[in-house]
């Protein structure tokens, strides 16, 4: 759990989106955390086996349903940084290096939003299991981003900075000139 973050549970309805940074920025832990939507605890899922129906997770069906998967039960749909600018909600809250995803959550004919889902961290407990190569592609792409923004900030902190001081004696007057260096 990260340090100051608190673990909540968290109580959502029909219609409603919840962009996961603004939780983290209020001090949630999104990681640790757990939602509810109407009542029922989202946990996460398979990924559905039928073809066409590919980013779709939920409780596998034995009936041979339209998704293969429980209908009864919360179907999730992941959907990544590429397809999820056709959300306008979404196009609004992201900026162009996110690889978070977006995921949908379907119950009984109501909705649920998650923006910024992590699928690597399982965001608010919600545990998807891949099988398609376009789930697993959207996997690829967050942990590429993450590896990037890793490197990117070792770069920065292997930036040094050093100043010195060097005093110079003119007209009989002490002065002090700042030498910068910067190293990398």
């Amino acid at each position: 759990m990260n340090t100051g973050m608190r673990k909540e549970i968290i109580k959502a309805k029909n219609n409603q989106t919840l962009d996961l940074k603004i939780l983290e920025s209020k001090g949630i832990d999104t990681i640790e955390s757990k939602i509810y939507f109407l009542g029922i605890e989202l946990t996460g899922g398979s990924e559905s086996t039928k073809p066409y129906n590919e980013c779709f997770f939920g409780e596998i069906d034995s009936k041979d349903s339209n998704l293969g998967l429980d209908e009864s039960k919360p179907i999730y749909h992941l959907i990544g940084e590429i397809d999820s600018n056709s959300i306008e909600s979404t196009s609004n809250n992201r900026d162009s290096n996110n690889s978070l995803s977006t995921l949908q959550v379907f119950l009984n004919g109501d909705t649920l939003t998650l923006l910024n889902y992590s699928l690597l961290d399982s965001s608010l407990n919600i545990k998807l299991e891949c099988n398609s190569k376009e789930s697993k592609a959207i996997q690829e792409r967050e942990q590429t981003q993450r590896e990037q923004i890793q490197r990117d900030s070792n770069s920065i902190d292997s930036l040094t900075s050093t100043a010195m001081l060097h005093p110079i004696l003119e007209d009989d007057e002490l002065k002090v000139c700042y030498n910068i260096n910067l190293a990398s």
